[in-house]
């Protein structure tokens, strides 16, 4: 089994691509992928089967929607007791989620909605984090959001995301395309954002596409292939925190495998430009 380096560039596991990754010959440009635990582990059957098929062949890497980490109910200590399991059978080391909530006193509301950015939640979120991270053995990998909404003297994003990391010894999953959209729709820097995040505590990088509105606002997608100015910024990331394994996420309008590969080949070219820029501080 090949092990995720650093400069390895995976893409996310969809059901239309379950076949081929099973039946076709092993794709060369493809190092690792990425699923939502939620969605594997209570399944038998063909399914479970193909899953073990893939996990043979290709290294894997899980990125749950459930854990909602930001809300105020009582953690689901079973649920994170059976991501635990998942992610020893499968060998899974890296186990990222969303630095938000899902859930109210109702249940899941099924959208990740953002954390008040607030000085008195870091002690809260801390000790859920910790919480999570002593069940399942491994950091707690938490990714920066798009947000639509914000709240009322909130701390700026890097600032509360390194106090958190700081705090629980968590790592950061730093999606790109996100910093990108919330830049552009709340009128910031994304450097700045970018360059006030801990290096070392950085896992690993998500890219995306995503869809712009007639009146300029942007919709985090993941349906359309990766705009060029994310591309621009991926490179500029990557000068300055160093090579991490690079996810391409696409959730809608998926096209072929070869044709994800390829798009992933060539963003992932581009934004390294052959140069195997800060390797060592992944090391």
């Amino acid at each position: 089994m090949r092990a995720i380096a650093a400069t390895s560039k995976g893409i996310g596991l969809r059901n239309e691509h379950i076949h081929a990754l099973c039946h076709q010959p092993i794709v060369p440009q493809l190092d690792f992928l990425e699923l939502a635990p939620e969605n594997w582990m209570n399944m038998g059957g063909l399914k479970r089967e193909s899953l073990d098929c893939i996990a043979e062949r290709y290294p894997l890497i899980a990125h749950g929607l459930s854990l909602s980490i930001g809300d105020i109910q009582p953690l689901n200590v079973d649920f994170i007791k059976k991501v635990g399991n998942f992610l020893d059978y499968y060998n899974i080391e890296i186990y990222s989620e969303h630095l938000s909530f899902s859930r109210d006193k109702t249940g899941y509301l099924y959208e990740l909605l953002p954390v008040p950015r607030h000085q008195a939640n870091i002690g809260y979120l801390a000790d859920r984090i910790k919480q999570v991270q002593d069940i399942i053995k491994r950091p707690l990998v938490l990714e920066n959001i798009s947000f639509y909404h914000q709240y009322s003297d909130e701390m700026p994003e890097a600032e509360f995301i390194s106090a958190l990391i700081d705090k629980s010894g968590c790592e950061l999953l730093l999606d790109i395309n996100n910093a990108y959209v919330n830049s552009k729709n709340h009128n910031y820097n994304a450097m700045n954002f970018i360059t006030s995040l801990p290096s070392k505590s950085i896992r690993y990088y998500h890219i995306a596409g995503h869809l712009e509105q007639e009146d300029g606002f942007l919709l985090d997608t993941h349906g359309k292939d990766v705009n060029h100015a994310v591309t621009a910024l991926a490179q500029q990331v990557i000068q300055y925190h160093g090579m991490r394994p690079l996810l391409l996420e696409r959730d809608h309008h998926v096209p072929a495998l070869a044709t994800l590969c390829n798009e992933l080949s060539q963003v992932h070219q581009s934004v390294v430009e052959e140069k195997q820029v800060g390797v060592a501080r992944y090391a």
